[in-house]
């Protein structure tokens, strides 16, 4: 029996949008043929897509399900106003930070990001990220994301939902606001202190990620947290979402032994917490649910969704870890603390670069990432990489990580293969990064086009040998987390960790 009334209501809804039904199925990320079925009653869109369908459609997801827009009494949670209070909170931030008028270039990043996030839950979780690192510093306690989406956004690191900026290398001016970018360092944290014309210290940032890594946007995120901070997290996360979804604690059935060790602090405690719409929480009654792995991927996967990690060993302080300036000196006692330590060994994946390291005289933060990448990385390092460095190529210029492998081949093909080719090299790195070129080749094509517009055949040769690179962005994250670790250690006496990868 075909439902007429709900796909009337959607074709009504969409018109007064001034939508087109391929613009709303793309927004909703279906096709138009998806969009004529429903509006002529012959489907229904799938509960999750629902929540983003009412959200494109401005309307709460309970009126579109009664097909009823109830304007004079809306009780949800204006999604708009959200949005704009989101967007205000990082523009004032940008603002206190470089002026009130930032460089052009500055300024349409965050337009940039502004208008890929519109209407995308991805900005809420930024905002959520935002709010929890204020409650987090309010209360001294400490969080980390994890994983690299977040990383590559200006709006989040504006937000404080991440540590890393993703502006190209820059000194600014904490005093006058100016702002001076730096063409011959990857990483602001290499550049060589310097003072503002003003007279005072210039702070050192930025550590160019294109908008572009921020693909795929999609919901949920994992946080590190430091021990006893758990129900800290669990009150900001349902304050933040109560009015936009109900909140279900999901609990994964655990082995007696696994139960044991976290009793005694031996594991990390691992929350998982889900979105629910409202018409679909009522077949999960109950603030908890156990599950099996297997029925949490099964069945709420594609929830949005928020993973805590607390670590009992983690008892660092938010204020002095932010608080933290990390100098060039930092960075060479680093190295030698690494070395020392054999950080850059991991037992369990059989791989050693710590003799490497202790070979370096010095290091660059730049290096630095370089050599996380390729303790991390697989087919990166071993029979590519480390006969490439023996042969002279720098350690900065081997591919490492995703991002920096997407700004050099972009470099190499813009303007020359076509107009804007960063399509082609997304497409590259995604290829470069799951290892398609190491099991199958590079395409001929491609690489007679690599070759064409100067990409070195050792470089080709290198891409070909690669099967998984990590994203910049997480490696930073933990490498600044472990430098900022290591001066605060020193400071205080204490050891500190946490699970990086």
């Amino acid at each position: 029996m075909r439902d007429y009334s709900f796909g009337n209501f959607i074709s009504a809804l969409r018109v007064r949008r001034g939508l087109s039904q391929y613009q709303l199925g793309a927004l909703v990320g279906v096709s138009d043929k998806a969009v004529s079925k429903w509006e002529n009653g012959v489907s229904k869109p799938r509960m999750n897509t629902i929540v983003k369908l009412a959200e494109v459609l401005d309307i709460g997801t309970d009126e579109l399900l009664a097909c009823k827009y109830d304007t004079f009494n809306h009780k949800r949670k204006d999604l708009f106003a959200m949005d704009e209070k989101i967007i205000n909170k990082a523009e004032l931030k940008m603002k206190e930070l470089y002026g009130e008028q930032p460089p052009i270039s500055i300024r349409n990043r965050l337009k940039t990001e502004e208008l890929m996030l519109k209407n995308q839950m991805m900005l809420r979780w930024m905002g959520f990220l935002g709010e929890l690192h204020d409650r987090f510093c309010e209360e001294d306690d400490f969080f980390l994301v994890r994983g690299a989406q977040m990383g590559s956004s200006f709006i989040a690191w504006l937000l404080g939902a991440t540590n890393v900026n993703p502006l190209p290398a820059h000194y600014y001016c904490p005093k006058c606001k100016k702002i001076e970018f730096i063409s011959n360092v990857k990483c602001g944290l290499d550049a060589p202190d310097k003072k503002c014309s003003c007279g005072v210290a210039y702070e050192k940032d930025g550590f160019g990620i294109d908008a572009i890594h921020m693909y795929p946007l999609f919901g949920g995120c994992d946080i590190n947290i430091s021990d006893g901070a758990m129900e800290l997290a669990k009150e900001c996360f349902k304050d933040y979402f109560c009015e936009y979804s109900e909140i279900r604690e999901i609990k994964i059935q655990k082995s007696e032994a696994e139960e044991e060790n976290i009793n005694k602090g031996q594991l990390t405690n691992v929350v998982r917490y889900i979105l629910v719409p409202r018409e679909v929480a009522v077949q999960y009654p109950g603030e908890i649910l156990t599950l099996s792995p297997e029925e949490y991927f099964q069945k709420f996967s594609k929830f949005e969704r928020l993973m805590i990690v607390e670590d009992p060993q983690e008892h660092s302080s938010f204020k002095e870890i932010e608080n933290i300036k990390i100098s060039v000196v930092n960075i060479q006692d680093y190295l030698k603390y690494a070395v020392e330590k054999k950080k850059f060994k991991i037992d369990y994946l059989e791989k050693d670069l710590n003799e490497f390291a202790s070979k370096l005289l010095s290091a660059s933060f730049t290096e630095l990432l370089a050599i996380e990448g390729c303790l991390h990385g697989t087919g990166v390092w071993e029979e590519n990489g480390e006969k490439l460095y023996i042969e002279g190529i720098p350690l900065s210029e081997l591919i490492t990580n995703r991002e920096d492998a997407y700004t050099y081949l972009y470099s190499k093909l813009n303007g020359k293969c076509c107009d804007n080719p960063s399509g082609q090299v997304y497409e590259i790195v995604k290829n470069l990064q799951k290892g398609i070129y190491a099991g199958k080749g590079i395409p001929a094509d491609l690489e007679q086009l690599l070759l064409e517009n100067e990409v070195p055949e050792w470089y080709i040769d290198s891409m070909k040998k690669i099967h998984y690179i990590f994203p910049k962005a997480h490696l930073i994250t933990y490498l600044k987390r472990d430098i900022s670790n290591h001066i605060s250690t020193k400071r205080n006496g204490e050891a500190l960790s946490i699970d990086r990868f």
